[in-house]
């Protein structure tokens, strides 16, 4: 027998009831010791004890492994935990995940950096909190926001994923060395604790065991930037344990029981939201010269986040002087530029997923159609179709009326088309613009 516990913290209101029911459980369990109970539930006797002491609310994973060690119903316990909280889930830190996989690896926590101070998606996210044991793919053009987006829920949901958080960028953006399914899942299950001696099978073998352990264990996987569906289609799996997700710009619409979020650019509220809360209050900005900021970065959260940086560097600017030069000299590509953040490559990288008869209709509309198309001719409808699911045109409006051009896409094509001219064949009888 253990040394008697000191008497609950009463003060603590629901926190305290939450702690004497786990003191319930486990008297209900015969009341191990800390000790004993540690050993199963690889935390250490101190951190359970403090759960049960009802000084503060401990984390879920706590909560759960304390459970376990007393034989208790998880899933209950997860929802009366969810319901003391009101839900909240907090951000656990990176390398922080608590306990230890078999053999006292750590359970893998390899999601990115989180993104702070999330402008609008409250739709999204709503939608993301539905239920569902099908994989989420997120799709929507460059610089939209759709890893932010995918890393703000990620993390939102990683309290609850007590085994850990996958993740793997598939080089969306490169044009070669992509990483295979087969190296995406060598990393994963070296991640999980599988030995490498039993990682010399094929890829269907790899597929089975990873699919196996999503299934038997609480993971959350984020794969970013995926070019297509071959490269994820081994990787899925139907569960209510695990959460997958997808982010590419493409829609994937060759991949089967999925579901689908396709993230469209912030309102014009949002974007003003978003350059009101960051504009450096020295900069001379009035209502007017911020809409047109926002209209100058086609409400894309990527082009609005590098134009306020570059805006930092010049604290008592005059805005409007600054987008007047801007207009004049063509160079928002240019400006819209900082560090290793460029909208000129994020949409290079979408081009370059493109067929070349999409490439040659993009510089057709780039040069010729204004911003708001009402129609195409029908022999088209394959390579808008293509351009729409690069995210290089888009819907000018919410009933799928008409297609639009932003003016960030336009500058771009008209660089492509202007730098490739030599190269390009002259196609006749060339789309016309009705």
């Amino acid at each position: 027998m253990g040394r008697p516990e000191k008497p609950v913290n009463n003060a603590g209101g629901l926190v305290a009831q939450f702690a004497g029911e786990l003191r319930q459980l486990r008297a209900q369990a015969g009341n191990p010791t800390y000790r004993e109970m540690a050993e199963s539930a690889m935390f250490s006797p101190s951190v359970l004890s403090s759960a049960a002491s009802g000084n503060r609310m401990p984390s879920l994973p706590v909560t759960l492994a304390f459970v376990t060690a007393c034989g208790g119903d998880e899933e209950a316990w997860r929802q009366r935990w969810l319901a003391v909280t009101g839900g909240q889930m907090r951000f656990p830190a990176q390398g922080r995940l608590p306990g230890r996989q078999a053999g006292g690896r750590p359970y893998p926590a390899q999601l990115p950096q989180r993104p702070r101070g999330l402008i609008g998606r409250a739709t999204e996210l709503e939608w993301l909190q539905t239920p569902g044991d099908m994989p989420i793919v997120i799709s929507g053009p460059a610089g939209v926001g759709k890893t932010d987006l995918a890393l703000y829920y990620a993390y939102a949901r990683a309290a609850e994923m007590t085994n850990g958080q996958l993740y793997a960028d598939l080089g969306a953006h490169e044009t070669e060395a992509r990483p295979t399914p087969f190296d995406i899942l060598d990393g994963f299950l070296r991640a999980l604790g599988v030995p490498g001696d039993q990682l010399t099978g094929t890829l269907d073998h790899r597929a089975g065991l990873y699919r196996t352990l999503l299934v038997e264990r609480r993971l959350l996987v984020l794969l970013d930037n995926v070019w297509d569906e071959r490269q994820v289609r081994p990787l899925l799996v139907e569960t209510d344990t695990s959460t997958t997700l997808l982010v590419s710009r493409k829609r994937l619409l060759g991949l089967r029981d999925v579901r689908r979020l396709h993230v469209t650019p912030l309102s014009r509220t949002e974007s003003i939201s978003m350059i009101i809360a960051a504009l450096p209050p020295s900069v001379t900005a009035g209502p007017d010269d911020v809409d047109r900021l926002a209209e100058f970065c086609g409400d894309l959260p990527l082009a609005l986040d590098i134009a306020l940086r570059r805006l930092t560097l010049r604290p008592h600017a005059i805005l409007r002087q600054m987008l007047d030069r801007w207009h004049q000299n063509g160079s928002a590509l240019s400006w819209l530029r900082i560090g290793d953040l460029s909208m000129r490559e994020s949409l290079r990288s979408a081009y370059l997923t493109l067929s070349q008869p999409a490439q040659i209709l993009l510089h057709w509309l780039a040069r010729t159609a204004p911003d708001n198309v009402s129609s195409l001719p029908s022999e088209e409808d394959e390579l808008a179709d293509e351009l729409i699911d690069a995210g290089l045109l888009t819907h000018a409006h919410h009933d799928f009326a008409g297609l639009r051009l932003s003016p960030l896409v336009r500058a771009f094509a008209l660089e492509m088309a202007s730098s490739m001219a030599r190269d390009l064949p002259v196609v006749a009888g060339s789309p016309r613009i009705d």
